[in-house]
């Protein structure tokens, strides 16, 4: 406490509150939480651009490149995203130890003064998200190194409570095991998301009672494979290796951002209330539901994994009280800090300045990787094999898998009229992809900044100008395609190799 005093009492003090307040640090992270919630819009590709040319300070770089790698993703450059998400992850793995320095800004200050280390589930999010970047680059070995290592962080998640407890990230661990031909670790996989399913007492998807079914099967755990299919209510048969599957991982909405609100508290050594400055979230917040789609021509719907924004919540409880108990020896020490300054201030201009700043720089920090979508959720379907295209949604219909090349009017640059056009598959595989709203880009592909002369030309009903990509997707026999669907772009994206 001595030393703490003399901190406070020290011109550097003054210096670290000026400091805190040029940074803006609450300003930032308000505009940021602005930009993330233009992304149920669909505009990813403008908020990078907006993100990118911002600057940060050091101790937000993870925080920045979290949000950088995904926002690339999202867009199509999973290469880009890679660089990015790694770089923060080793920023993160070096900031679990806190320097002496950070520590007593923190304690003298505000919370926002720590470098952002990220939460629980956002480190689980970390592992998922590059693990879907490196299988949309088609590496299947850099998306196993990822599980390995999202699996020795599962290690370290809060014993009790919901923190961490990312059922998608297993479950697609399980994927790039099933995918490697590894049915034995793929199984550990599905029965660590089945398990963090039943600890969230959250409803086990059908997607998920399959693979558990499907791998026990033939795995031969006849014991195990009963079990479920007395809980489950049926059994699967054996994939048809004439048939190909279809695996859509889709990202919706956007999680909501932390707020800050004001507790008073009685302090028995002080003789008064203070007030602290704590985070929180709002109870009110959409709850998910299945995000609908069409397999030629059928509704189909995805199933829920992960309800983000219950994620968030359960972040932020595991770490309120350690919060709370910060927050509170923050404003003692500045109550005391005053009081000694107040014996010795003739004039109490010094005691004023001193009060004016405790109050000013007493700030809950409401960082996160507020980007994150608020639901996952996956389905697979099982589809004879053969060349299917990608329909983005429109006003009249939601996106949609279908084998007939997209067809739509076109807008006549002379007479302003539409007619109807169809993309043959000669031209679709030369047509470019752009940012707008009906484009259909690939992974492992140049997202093209200019129009080639090939690029055909649509109009959707509203009279745009839109490009369509009509490259088709080729599903072989026996193989299992990866598709990833974010709203935040409102892309579809699926590797070039099947």
């Amino acid at each position: 406490m001595k030393a703490v005093l003399t901190f406070l009492r020290s011109r550097r003090y003054l210096a670290v509150i000026v400091f805190s307040l040029l940074q803006g640090c609450s300003l930032q992270q308000h505009q940021l939480n602005d930009l993330a919630q233009t992304l149920d819009n669909g505009n990813a590709s403008q908020v990078l651009s907006e993100v990118a040319q911002r600057e940060y300070p050091e101790r937000d770089l993870a925080q920045y490149k979290l949000t950088l790698g995904l926002l690339r993703a999202v867009n199509g450059d999973f290469a880009g995203g890679i660089v990015e998400l790694q770089a923060a992850k080793i920023e993160i793995n070096q900031l679990q130890a806190l320097s002496i320095s950070e520590n007593i800004g923190a304690v003298t200050v505000n919370e926002t003064l720590r470098s952002y280390t990220s939460t629980a589930s956002e480190r689980m999010l970390l592992q998922q998200l590059l693990i879907l970047s490196y299988l949309m680059e088609d590496d299947l070995d850099g998306a196993r190194v990822e599980v390995l290592q999202m699996q020795e962080l599962a290690k370290s998640l809060p014993e009790k409570g919901l923190s961490g407890l990312v059922s998608s990230s297993y479950y697609l661990g399980g994927l790039v095991y099933e995918l490697g031909g590894e049915t034995d670790n793929a199984m550990i996989s599905y029965r660590q998301a089945y398990q963090v399913m039943q600890t969230s007492k959250l409803t086990i998807p059908t997607v998920l009672e399959d693979s558990l079914l499907l791998a026990s099967k033939q795995l031969g755990l006849r014991s195990e494979h009963a079990k479920y299919v007395k809980e489950f209510g049926h059994d699967v048969k054996s994939p048809d290796r004439n048939k190909s599957q279809l695996v859509l991982v889709y990202w919706g909405g956007v999680v909501s951002a932390k707020q800050q609100r004001y507790l008073s508290v009685y302090v028995p050594s002080l003789g008064y209330n203070i007030s602290l400055a704590l985070p929180y979230y709002d109870n009110n917040y959409v709850k998910p539901v299945p995000w609908r789609f069409s397999v030629l021509g059928e509704p189909a719907e995805t199933e829920i994994f992960d309800d983000v924004n219950l994620l968030a919540r359960a972040d932020l409880d595991a770490e309120s009280a350690d919060i709370y108990a910060a927050a509170l020896a923050r404003v003692i020490v500045k109550q005391t800090a005053l009081h000694e300054v107040k014996k010795k201030d003739k004039d109490g201009l010094a005691t004023l300045l001193l009060n004016i700043t405790s109050m000013v720089s007493e700030m809950a920090d409401v960082r996160s990787w507020n980007m994150l979508p608020a639901s996952i959720q996956v389905q697979r379907v099982t589809l004879e094999p053969g060349t299917y295209y990608l329909q983005q949604p429109s006003i009249n219909q939601g996106f949609s898998v279908t084998d007939i090349a997209p067809v739509m009017p076109v807008l006549a640059a002379s007479a302003l009229t539409n007619a109807t056009a169809s993309i043959r598959d000669n031209v679709a595989e030369s047509a470019a992809e752009t940012d707008n709203a009906f484009s259909l880009p690939q992974s492992n592909t140049e997202l093209a900044d200019t129009i080639s002369s090939k690029t055909v030309a649509m109009t959707n009903i509203t009279g745009v100008p839109v490009v369509v990509s009509g490259k088709p997707l080729l599903l072989k026999p026996g193989k299992t395609v990866l598709l990833f669907y974010s709203s935040a772009a409102k892309k579809a994206y699926y590797t070039l190799s099947p």
